[in-house]
């Protein structure tokens, strides 16, 4: 898998919307994401998990603790790459949640799309 693009929006201390674009990123062939400790660099892969499979279990599988307390919707969207035996497909998995009335959260959003 390549990753090209994740966005993400009210996931812990991404409040606002924030687009990693990997594909400028791997321009060189490698990269890193690196940081003082607290600045998000495991929400990355958080929000990377959870566009992929609809949970992050270093958070209990609980999208309500892995939502920003001061937002009401959390959103990701990860657009990947994969090669097939030559064959390359592009793929965007988006998720997004939103917190009810009673403080719950309820997903809105679970799609894969093929590019």
């Amino acid at each position: 898998m390549k990753p090209i693009r994740l966005t993400i929006q009210g996931l812990q201390s991404y409040r606002e919307k924030q687009t990693i674009d990997f594909a400028w990123l791997a321009e060189a062939g490698v990269f890193g994401i690196f940081g003082p400790t607290g600045s998000g660099k495991s929400t990355i892969l958080d929000a990377v998990t959870l566009a992929l499979y609809g949970a992050v279990e270093r958070a209990g599988n609980s999208i309500q603790g892995i939502m920003n307390a001061q937002e009401q919707t959390l959103s990701v969207s990860f657009t990947f790459e994969l090669d097939d035996g030559g064959t390359r497909r592009t793929y965007t998995a988006e998720r997004s949640y939103r917190r009810k009335a009673d403080g719950t959260v309820e997903q809105r959003v679970s799609r894969l799309l093929e590019e």
